[in-house]
């Protein structure tokens, strides 16, 4: 008795309304099939508790990528949110403390935007003019830029808040600088 559009087996078609969570599934497969193509190394973090969907590696760093995307065009342009929520904040902007880059895909032109998190004003919306809907477009110098990944420099100054930090172990990536495990696992009552 279950309609067509909740079964999860159904095949999708531009018919078949889609719910957020299929939405966010294709949108991951478009990212790791551009990167990958690209030559970068991608991994997907266990569960979806980090604030970044990939950990895209250059082969000199780590980058801890969000991905977002839109398909609906407004006022000749793109609206994107680099928020998430955070429980009694609401809508929250993504920090250094949580990304290093925010990918965004415009989904019917197949457009990627790469953003570095340094890049991002306080703002809850931005908006992209893939099709020259802008004269003043603020984001057009990150329409496909994948080369952020490869230019370390981008990526420190995007990074940083123009303080010196404390010194970090090369053994640890730079994206889990601030992570220190707080136990150690025991398998097998070793």
């Amino acid at each position: 008795m279950s309609r067509q559009s909740d079964d999860s087996n159904a095949p999708l078609n531009d018919a078949a309304p889609r719910n957020s969570k299929r939405t966010g599934e294709l949108l991951e497969a478009a990212f790791l099939h551009k990167a990958v193509g690209l030559g970068f190394r991608v991994t997907k973090p266990w569960g979806d508790s980090e604030r970044y969907d990939f950990v895209l590696d250059s082969g000199r760093r780590l980058w801890r990528v969000q991905i977002k995307c839109t398909a609906t065009e407004r006022a000749g342009g793109y609206h994107i949110q680099p928020i998430h929520f955070v429980y009694g904040k609401n809508k929250v902007v993504y920090t250094a403390d949580d990304i290093d880059v925010l990918a965004a895909h415009i989904v019917p032109l197949d457009v990627w935007y790469v953003l570095p998190v340094g890049a991002l004003a306080q703002g809850t919306s931005l908006r992209l003019y893939p099709d020259d809907g802008c004269k003043a477009a603020r984001f057009e110098k990150y329409r496909e830029a994948w080369q952020v990944f490869r230019d370390e420099e981008a990526g420190e100054e995007s990074i940083g808040d123009g303080e010196e930090s404390e010194p970090v172990d090369d053994a640890i990536p730079l994206c889990f600088a601030r992570w220190r495990p707080v136990w150690k696992p025991r398998f097998m009552g070793r």
